[in-house]
């Protein structure tokens, strides 16, 4: 639950940040779920080009040195070798073909690159044996040991002569080993697995040099190009080109170019999305703006008609019904006006003629019958205006508002006082609207309490609370809601001095329920009613 709760909090409200996130969200899916797919058949392909790559090198190398005088065999190595690649050559190779799909692959591509370049098969085919790092380094190792028993030998057999200026003797020097002691000593093991390939050479018969360089001239006459097409099926190679090559494993999966990858398209996306999203979420937020006004009681301007089809629709349809809407009421207007004069001449008949009434009781009681009728009729068409108020909407200080009417009350002599802490609080209203239901709300509890204490203070979710408590009998709990309902009284007495009409409530309610706020009655804490309006949060302007 507390995930949940986690999830739901740090997940964006707008419809702008959430398309934004939905669309990131797919976008970097998609670029995992293809690297997934593709990351093995990319490493395959680019492994297995630098495999053959190297491959078709050695075997190049292999048939310069079949067309190449002995004597320079050395400069051929020597402009060959790379920090990757490092050749020479022996007499007996020690490399041996591993087993296994790939080595086969490689040995039979190898086989196919010398046949191709010389025109037939060769006797005795190369060979190619993949090694691990630490074969790598067992390797490197056993010729670093070589090369020292080798030096130690040298120097054990040889007076010591000293060669330069700081008196080194000459088999100290690593150079006087043989090369092929030597061509590993700065190869680097750590880009595994390692290619070490052996392919024979037939074109010289001879011996080869410490150094690990052919002695003897050619004993044939024949073209270079055409001894090893007439090599014998049994014959065997004097000299062994081995090449050990680093750096054909497979690329990495996870690379810095694709971060910047997936991060740039992100980007793009986010921008793109971002102003097409905040485009229609702009026609949304007037759309809401409008409607929660005319919820409270205001009827703006039409809302522009703009944006997707969609939203075009839905704002041409609240257009329409707010022009309803309007016309409605305002009918309704025109029409209780015209009761309220209708009622008011017949009225005024009855009463001139209650003045010709002889019995002076019976006039009394007929007079009285219809000034409450006139009562009643000017109090439903209070309540009536109340509903169909067209007041403008403006900011004032709703503390100042409340403060200044206490005092006004105050000064007359009724025993009311304002407790709040009297920090100025600006909110959105119809003012009018707003005292009139504040002045009834007040009225009533200084109808049944002998004191009323008013506050205004901060709601939890930034509207606000104004409280009006009194000390009187209360409201029971049952019948709270009921005094709301139009002409609905609590004293039964039907005496407008006790009981009033019967509206006060209702039009308090109707008032705040236009700004979209609530009344509520509860018990106050000193005993009596609590009667509490609640106004929402204003509505800012600004922003999606």
């Amino acid at each position: 639950m507390t995930k949940r709760r986690l999830l739901k909090r740090l997940w964006p409200q707008s419809l702008t940040a959430q398309l934004v996130c939905l669309l990131l969200g797919a976008i970097i899916l998609t670029h995992i779920v293809l690297g997934v797919m593709l990351a093995d058949e990319r490493r395959d392909a680019l492994a297995s080009e630098r495999r053959g790559n190297a491959l078709s090198r050695v075997a190049a190398i292999s048939r310069i040195l079949t067309t190449t005088p002995h004597e320079n065999w050395r400069d051929v190595l020597r402009v060959a070798q790379s920090p990757q690649t490092r050749l020479r050559l022996v007499e007996e190779t020690g490399v041996v073909a591993s087993d296994g799909h790939i080595p086969d692959s490689l040995t039979s591509r190898l086989n196919e690159f010398l046949a191709t370049g010389s025109g037939t098969q060769a006797p005795v085919p190369a060979r190619v044996e993949i090694l691990t790092e630490d074969e790598c380094w067992r390797e490197r190792k056993t010729l670093r040991n070589a090369k020292e028993a080798f030096l130690d030998q040298k120097r054990d057999q040889s007076p010591a002569r000293p060669s330069g200026k700081n008196g080194d003797y000459h088999f100290h020097d690593d150079r006087a080993a043989p090369w092929e002691l030597r061509y590993m000593e700065r190869f680097d093991c750590h880009v595994a697995p390692v290619m070490q390939i052996a392919v024979p050479i037939f074109t010289a018969v001879g011996s080869t040099s410490e150094d690990g360089m052919i002695d003897d001239a050619p004993t044939t006459t024949e073209p270079p190009q055409n001894r090893q097409q007439n090599l014998p099926e049994n014959a065997r190679p004097r000299v062994w080109l081995e090449a050990m090559i680093g750096g054909v494993m497979p690329p990495p999966w996870f690379v810095f170019d694709n971060v910047l990858r997936v991060a740039l398209s992100a980007l793009v996306i986010a921008v793109i999305t971002f102003f097409i999203t905040r485009r229609i979420s702009r026609s949304w937020a007037l759309l809401a703006r409008a409607a929660d006004r005319v919820g409270r009681g205001d009827y703006p301007e039409p809302v522009p008609e703009t944006g997707p089809i969609e939203i075009r629709r839905a704002a041409k349809a609240f257009n329409r019904m707010t022009a309803r809407l309007k016309r409605f009421v305002e009918d309704r207007t025109r029409m209780l006006a015209a009761i309220s004069h209708d009622l008011r001449t017949p009225i005024t008949s009855l009463r001139l003629r209650a003045e010709f009434v002889d019995d002076p009781e019976n006039r009394a009681r007929i007079i009285e019958t219809l000034d409450e009728m006139e009562q009643m009729v000017e109090a439903a068409m209070a309540f009536a205006r109340e509903e169909t108020a067209n007041e403008d909407t403006r900011k004032i200080d709703m503390t100042a508002l409340v403060e200044s009417a206490v005092e006004d009350l105050a000064e007359t002599g009724r025993a009311i006082s304002f407790v709040g802490d009297g920090a100025p609080r600006v909110y959105p209203c119809r003012p009018l609207s707003v005292k009139r239901a504040f002045g009834n709300l007040v009225s009533n509890a200084l109808r049944f309490g002998k004191h009323v204490e008013v506050t205004v203070c901060d709601a939890d979710d930034g509207g606000l609370w104004i409280e009006i408590a009194d000390d009187g009998p209360g409201i029971p709990v049952e019948k709270r809601e009921q005094v709301f309902e139009p002409f609905f009284r609590l004293e039964e007495s039907r005496n407008r001095d006790t009981g009033g009409i019967g509206l006060g409530l209702a039009i308090a309610r109707t008032a705040i329920r236009a700004h979209g706020g609530e009344i509520y009655l509860e018990d106050a804490p000193k005993g009596g009613l609590l009667a509490r309006i609640y106004l929402p949060p204003a509505r800012t302007e600004t922003g999606v």
